[in-house]
C-alpha cells in the first residue's frame, strides 16, 4: 500500500456527531491509471492462508455425503474497535480462522488466541458477526450441520480483548439443526437483536413434489428454520407462534423491510423443489409467507440471495442465484431436460413457478415483484453460490458479485448415465464410491462481476474487473478493509487458498463516497435494521443496514454510498430501526462519519401533499360470476420442441350497448368446453348475464377474439366471435367462426348461413367499410396451423353482402389480396387510411412476422411492407394500434412485442431463428429452434429433448458432451436446414415506429416496458397535458417450460413527453398493478360517464380500471 493512501485512510475517519460539522478530505489531484478495478492480494503479503479443503476417502465422499462441497462462508467487521474491518472464515473438514487486520492489507492470524478456531469434528457453515450482547463490540455466531451428531451453532462473545468465549448454550441458540446461515436482527421493533436461523434437513435432497408437499404442509420443528426472540439477552425459540415453521433447503436469507412498513421481513431461499418463504412481518410478532402474492416465480435450485435496490427508486429489491450454466456447452453437457408433466405437478402442488435461473426481483411499491434476470443479463452464472450487491465502482449503483463452481460436475449428464447404469447392473459397489467420484469431471469456473448500468441492465465483466480468475468459490463478504473508501472482497475459495480482493476505483476521478457508522442507543448499538437515503441533485439512494448477505456469510456493519462526482450531497435521513429519524444537511463527500442516534419523531406525512394515484382497479359487480377458466391441454405432447402453448389464446372481450339503454354491455368469451356469457350493465352499475343458453350451446368452441358491430344496418350491434386454439386437428368443425344477430333488445341468434365454411383457428378479427359500400365488412387473421406451428395461415377478406335480413359474408380475398394465402401467424391488425387517399388500407402484425402495411389501391390490397421501412423487424408481435404520437399530423404504429426480459434474445445481426421441417422423413413436421451463443448458432433445446422429436439425434450424437459442442448445421445439416421454411427474428423490443416522411422509424419503448409481452394498449391522453399516454398490459404464461414464462407485465402506464418519447410511471404513481396474463383491454362507459377499462385475464376474473 503507497504512502498517500494511508494517509487519506487515516484523515477520512472523521467522527462527528449529527450535530457536528462533516469535514471532507480531497481527491488525489493525479489518479493513478488502473487497468483492472480489482487486485488480488498474494497471500505472503496479505498473511491470508487459509484454506477450505476437501478429503474424501472410502468412507466419506460425495456419493456418500452430497453437501460436501457446500463450502465455507465469511464474515467482516472490526472486532476490537480500531477502525479496521478483520476477517473470519469457516471450514467444513478444518479449523475455522479469525484474522487481525493490521492495516495496509496485512492481516494477523489470531485464531488460536482468540478462541475461535471451533471444535473438533465440527462441519462449519455459516457465519455472521453481530453485537449479540450489546456491549458495543462484535460477536461471532457459527453455523454447524455436517454428517455426525455435533451440530450445536456456535456463539463467540467478543471478550473485548482478542478473545472470545463460545456461549450458544448459555443464550439459548446453541441450534442442532443442519444450519447454513443465520441473521441477527430486531423483528419485533423492541430494540434487540432477535436471531433467524436458516436450516438444510439432509433428508429433502433431490427429492420428488410430493416429499416437499408433505412437508411443507406439515413441518416439524426439527427440521425446521428457527426463529429465536431475544428476551432480555436470553434467546427464546418462537420459530411456532412467529408463524415460520416451515420445511426448506434453505440456503439463503435475506432480512429487509420488502413492504416498506417499517417492519423487518425474511425471504428464505430454498434448494431444489422445495419453494421458498417470503415472510412478511404482520407487525404483531408474526409472519405470514406470502410468496406467492409478491413473486411471479423463483429460481429452482435456490442458492444465495442478497437484498438491495438496485435501480434507486428507495425499494430494497432481490437478486437470487441458481445453478445454470453460462454457455451452450455447460447448459448442455450439465443440465437434464425439465419433464412437462412434473413441472405443472410443481405448480398444482403449490410449490410455486420455478426455473433454472437466476432472479431478480425488482420491487414495485405495491406488494409484487417484478423478474427481470433476462432483462438485466444476469440469469446464467454457472454454479453458483454467493450474491453480492454493493457499489463496486463508487458511481452511485449497486453492482453484482457473483461467487461460482461446483468442486465436481455432479451433474455431468454423461457421467450421470453411465453411473446409473454400471449401478443398475450392480458394477458399482459402496467400497469404490470415491473411486467414482474421481471420475467426476471437474471445471474450474470464474466467479462474475457484473455493472450495473442503472436502467435494468448489467454488463458483465471480465478481466477489466480483475476477478475472472477460475476456481470454485462460496462465501464472500465485502468491507473497505484498506479505508481508502471503495469495498474490498474476500472469498472462501474450496481446495484452494482464499482471497481478499483490493478495489483501486478510489484511485480514479469521479469515485467519491461516503460511509456512515451508526451508534444506536439502547439495545442496538450497530443500528442493524436502520434504513439510510442520501439526496443529490435529483438523485437518491437507500441502504438498509443488515449484514446477513449472499451465501453463508455476513459483511461489515457500514452504510456506505457511492457518489460519483458529488461533492456534497444535500442530505441524509436515517430511519433508526424503532421507529426515529434522524436529518443530516450539506454533507460533504469522502468521510467517514460516525453518527450517534438522536431520536427525531417521524414527520406526519399530510395525505393531501401525497400524489394521487390516476387509477384505482377493482372486480365488476357481476351476477352470477364469472372466472375464466382455461381447459387444461398439453401442446408438447403433440409438438415436443413447440416455444409456448398455442391453445391459451383466450379470453375473447367485446364492449357494446346491446340493447339500447345507454350503457355499455360486454361479451367474455369461453375456453374450449367452457360457454361465453352475455353481461348487461343495469343502472346501478351491476351487470347480469342475458341469453345464456344460446353460449352454453357452443361451448365446444374456444373463443378468442370478439367484436360487436351492425351486420344488417338495423341500428343494432351484432356479435361476431372468432374461434380458435389448437386443441382439435387441422380443419376441425370447432374452428368455425359464429355470428350472432341482436334484435335490438340484447337478443341474440346464432346465424347459420351468413359466413362462408372457413375452419381455421382464428386470430384477430377486424371491422371496417373497406369498400365504401356503406356496411361493415371484415378481415379475419388466421392465428396458427393447430399441430404444425410455425406453418403460415390463410387470412381472409369478407365482403358484407348483406341484404334486408339476409346477413351474408363473402370471401373476397383471392380477388382483393391473393397475398393473404399463407400470410403469416396474424395475431392483430388495425384498419387506418394511411397514405391518406381516402381508402382504409390494413396494417397487421403476427408471430414471426414483420408489421405489415398493405395499402387499398386499384382495387386491391398490395404490400407496401418495405416502401414504409418496416421489412427488417421480424418478431413476435401480439397486438398493434395506430395514433399519432409525436403530434406531427400523421400516424404511427404503436405496436407489442415479446418483449426483452425473456430466455430468447434477437438482434438484426444474432436472429432467433426457428425451421419446420420433416427432418427425420417419418411424415410429420419437426420444429428446430435456433439461437447464438458466443457467435455460433446453436439449437435451442438440449440433446433429451432434441431426440423425444427426432430420436435418430440420439445416434448421430451418443453422449451429451458431443451433442453439447454441436452447432446447429452439424446437428441437422445444412441441406435439411435449406429445404425447411425457415424464420429469423430480428427485435423482440416492444416498440412504436414513428411515421418520417412515409418511413417508419423504430423507437424502443423504455426499458421499464420491455419486462414481458405487450398483448393490449390503450392509447389515449390521460392526463390532458396533449401528449398521448399508453396504457399497457400482457404477459406469456405458456411457455416450454425450460423457458420462464413471461410474467413480469403487471400493467404499465407510460406518460407521453412528446416527440414519441414516453416515461415509465411506478406503480404508485399511476395505481397500476394488474396480475395475470392480460388478453385485452376495452374502453366502457359506465352509468356515471367515468373513464373506466374492462381487463380480460386468462384463467383469472375480470378487472376494471377506472379513472381518478
Amino acid at each position: 500500500m503507497k504512502l498517500h493512501v494511508i494517509l487519506f485512510a487515516i484523515l477520512s475517519i472523521i467522527i462527528v456527531s449529527c450535530k457536528d460539522t462533516a469535514v471532507s478530505t480531497a481527491q488525489n489531484e493525479q489518479p493513478i491509471k488502473i487497468i483492472q478495478s480489482y487486485r488480488a492480494i498474494p497471500a505472503d503479503s496479505s498473511g491470508i492462508k487459509f484454506l477450505n479443503k476437501t478429503q474424501e476417502s472410502q468412507n466419506f465422499n460425495y456419493l456418500i455425503y452430497p453437501f460436501i462441497y457446500f463450502g465455507g462462508g465469511v464474515s467482516t467487521g472490526d472486532i476490537n474497535n480500531d477502525g479496521l474491518p478483520d476477517i473470519y472464515f469457516t471450514g467444513q473438514m478444518g479449523k475455522n480462522k479469525l484474522y487481525l487486520n493490521k492495516g495496509n492489507l496485512s492481516f494477523q492470524d489470531i485464531t488460536v488466541s482468540a478462541g475461535v478456531e471451533g471444535l473438533f469434528n465440527h462441519w462449519t457453515t455459516g457465519t455472521t458477526m453481530a453485537d449479540v450482547n450489546n456491549d458495543g463490540f462484535l460477536d461471532i455466531y457459527v453455523s454447524v450441520a455436517g454428517p455426525g451428531d455435533l451440530r450445536k451453532n456456535l456463539l463467540y462473545i467478543n471478550n473485548k480483548n482478542n478473545t472470545f468465549t463460545e456461549q450458544a448454550q448459555a443464550y439459548g441458540i446453541a441450534d442442532e439443526g443442519h444450519s447454513i446461515q443465520s441473521a441477527f436482527f430486531d423483528y419485533d421493533n423492541d430494540g434487540d437483536l432477535d436471531l433467524y436461523v436458516g436450516n438444510y434437513p439432509p433428508d429433502g435432497f433431490s427429492q420428488n413434489n410430493a416429499f416437499f408437499e408433505q412437508r411443507m404442509k406439515n413441518p416439524s420443528l426439527e427440521t425446521s428454520d428457527k426463529l429465536y426472540r431475544n428476551d432480555e439477552g436470553k434467546f427464546v425459540d418462537i420459530t411456532e407462534q412467529a408463524g415460520v415453521l416451515n420445511y426448506g433447503l434453505t440456503l439463503g436469507i435475506s432480512i429487509s423491510d420488502f413492504n416498506n412498513d417499517g417492519q423487518m421481513d425474511i425471504y428464505v431461499s430454498n434448494d431444489f423443489n422445495s419453494s421458498d418463504y417470503l415472510y412478511i412481518n404482520q407487525g404483531d410478532g408474526t409472519y405470514e409467507n406470502e410468496l406467492q402474492k409478491y413473486t411471479m416465480h423463483t429460481s429452482n435450485f435456490g442458492m444465495g440471495t442478497d437484498a438491495a435496490d438496485i435501480n434507486n427508486d428507495g425499494l430494497p429489491d432481490l437478486v437470487q442465484l441458481d445453478m445454470m450454466g453460462s454457455n451452450n456447452e455447460d447448459q448442455k453437457a450439465n443440465m437434464s431436460a425439465m419433464n412437462t408433466e412434473l413441472f405443472y405437478d410443481l405448480v398444482e402442488k403449490g410449490l410455486h413457478h420455478q426455473y433454472m435461473k437466476n432472479t431478480l426481483q425488482v420491487n414495485t411499491g405495491v406488494y409484487n415483484f417484478i423478474e427481470v434476470g433476462e432483462l438485466a443479463g444476469i440469469s446464467y452464472t454457472d454454479w453458483s453460490w454467493c450474491p453480492l450487491l454493493f457499489d463496486m465502482q463508487n458511481n452511485g449503483h449497486k453492482d453484482l458479485f457473483v461467487t461460482n463452481g461446483m468442486r465436481r460436475d455432479v451433474n455431468n449428464n454423461d457421467y450421470n448415465a453411465l453411473f446409473r447404469i454400471q449401478k443398475a447392473y450392480g458394477k458399482v459397489k459402496p467400497e469404490e464410491y470415491v473411486e467414482w467420484v474421481k471420475r467426476m469431471p471437474s471445471t474450474p469456473v470464474p466467479n462474475f462481476a457484473f455493472s450495473n448500468n442503472g436502467d435494468l441492465s448489467f454488463e458483465k465483466k471480465k478481466s477489466d474487473y480483475g476477478l475472472s480468475a477460475e476456481g470454485f468459490s462460496n462465501g464472500a463478504s465485502y468491507a473497505d478493509l484498506d479505508l481508502d473508501g471503495d469495498l474490498d472482497l474476500v472469498v472462501n475459495h474450496l481446495d484452494m487458498t482464499s482471497q481478499i480482493f483490493e478495489n483501486r476505483v478510489q484511485n480514479k476521478i469521479g469515485s467519491n463516497f461516503l460511509r456512515l457508522k451508526l451508534n444506536g442507543k439502547e439495545d442496538n448499538k450497530f443500528g442493524i435494521g436502520a434504513k439510510v437515503i442520501a439526496y443529490y441533485n435529483t438523485e437518491q439512494q437507500m441502504v438498509e443496514l443488515q449484514t446477513t448477505r449472499g451465501y453463508e456469510s455476513s459483511v461489515d456493519p457500514t452504510i456506505h454510498f457511492g457518489i460519483g462526482s458529488i461533492k456534497v450531497l444535500d442530505s441524509i435521513e436515517i430511519y433508526w430501526p424503532k421507529g426515529g429519524v434522524q436529518t443530516l444537511r450539506d454533507i460533504r463527500a469522502n468521510q467517514v462519519l460516525e453518527v450517534e442516534q438522536e431520536i427525531q419523531p417521524r414527520p406526519n406525512v399530510n395525505k393531501s401533499s401525497v400524489p394521487r394515484a390516476m387509477f384505482t382497479s377493482t372486480q365488476p359487480n357481476l351476477d352470477p360470476q364469472f372466472t375464466h377458466r382455461e381447459n387444461n391441454f398439453n401442446d408438447f405432447d403433440r409438438e415436443v420442441l413447440l416455444p409456448h402453448k398455442m391453445s391459451q389464446q383466450g379470453p375473447a372481450l367485446a364492449v357494446a350497448d346491446v340493447n339500447n339503454d345507454g350503457l355499455d354491455d360486454f361479451y367474455i368469451g369461453g375456453a374450449k368446453n367452457l360457454s361465453g356469457h352475455l353481461y348487461l350493465q343495469n343502472a346501478q352499475g351491476n351487470f347480469n348475464t342475458h341469453s345464456e343458453n344460446i353460449w352454453k350451446t357452443d361451448q365446444g368452441y374456444e373463443d378468442v377474439s370478439a367484436t360487436f358491430f351492425d351486420v344488417d344496418n338495423d341500428g343494432d350491434q351484432d356479435l361476431y366471435v372468432a374461434s380458435g386454439g389448437n386443441e382439435e386437428a387441422e380443419g376441425n368443425r370447432f374452428y368455425k367462426d359464429r355470428l350472432y344477430l341482436n334484435d335490438g333488445k340484447g337478443n341474440f341468434k346464432k346465424s347459420l348461413e351468413g359466413l362462408p365454411k372457413l375452419y381455421i383457428s382464428t386470430g384477430p378479427v377486424r371491422v371496417a367499410d373497406f369498400d365504401k359500400d356503406g356496411d361493415l365488412d371484415l378481415f379475419l387473421g388466421g392465428r396458427q396451423t393447430p399441430g404444425k406451428y410455425p406453418l403460415p395461415v390463410n387470412s381472409y377478406l369478407l365482403r358484407n353482402d348483406t341484404e334486408g335480413s339476409t346477413v351474408k359474408f363473402t370471401d373476397v380475398s383471392k380477388e382483393l389480396a391473393p397475398e393473404f394465402q399463407t400470410l403469416g401467424m396474424v395475431t392483430d391488425a388495425v384498419w387506418a387510411d394511411l397514405n391518406n387517399d381516402d381508402l382504409l388500407d390494413l396494417i397487421l402484425v403476427g408471430e414471426w412476422m414483420t408489421p405489415k402495411v398493405y395499402l387499398q389501391e386499384n382495387d386491391q390490397f398490395t404490400d407496401y411492407t418495405e416502401n414504409f421501412g418496416l421489412s427488417d423487424y421480424v418478431g413476435w408481435w401480439n397486438t398493434v394500434k395506430l395514433s399519432d404520437l409525436d403530434n406531427d399530423g400523421d400516424l404511427d404504429i404503436i405496436a407489442g412485442n415479446l418483449g426483452l426480459n425473456y430466455k430468447y434474445k434477437a438482434s438484426k445481426q444474432e436472429p432467433f431463428k426457428i425451421y419446420a421441417e420433416d427432418f427425420d422423413d417419418n411424415g410429420k413436421l419437426d420444429i428446430v429452434l435456433g439461437y447464438y451463443s458466443e457467435g455460433e448458432l446453436y439449437p435451442l433445446r438440449g440433446r433429451q429433448c432434441s431426440s423425444q422429436q427426432i430420436p435418430s439425434i440420439k445416434k448421430k450424437f451418443p453422449d451429451y458432451s458431443s451433442f453439447s459442442k454441436a452447432s446447429l448445421t452439424e446437428v441437422y445439416t445444412p441441406a435439411k436446414l435449406n429445404e425447411a421454411l425457415t424464420y429469423s427474428a430480428s427485435t423482440f423490443a416492444n416498440s412504436v415506429f414513428l411515421n418520417e416522411s412515409g418511413k417508419f422509424t423504430q423507437k424502443v419503448l423504455p426499458r421499464r416496458a420491455q419486462t414481458s409481452s405487450i398483448n393490449d394498449f390503450v392509447v389515449k391522453d390521460f392526463d390532458k397535458d396533449g401528449y398521448l399516454d399508453l396504457l399497457i398490459a400482457g404477459n406469456l404464461y405458456g411457455s416450454e417450460v425450460e423457458t420462464p414464462r413471461n410474467d413480469a407485465n403487471f400493467g404499465l402506464l407510460l406518460k407521453g413527453i412528446g416527440k414519441g418519447e414516453f416515461n415509465a410511471l411506478s406503480a404508485s404513481e399511476s395505481g397500476i398493478n394488474i396480475l395475470g396474463e392480460v388478453k385485452k383491454i376495452e374502453e366502457f362507459k359506465g352509468i356515471d360517464d367515468s373513464e373506466a377499462y374492462l381487463v380480460a385475464r386468462n384463467n383469472l376474473p375480470l378487472l376494471v380500471i377506472k379513472k381518478l
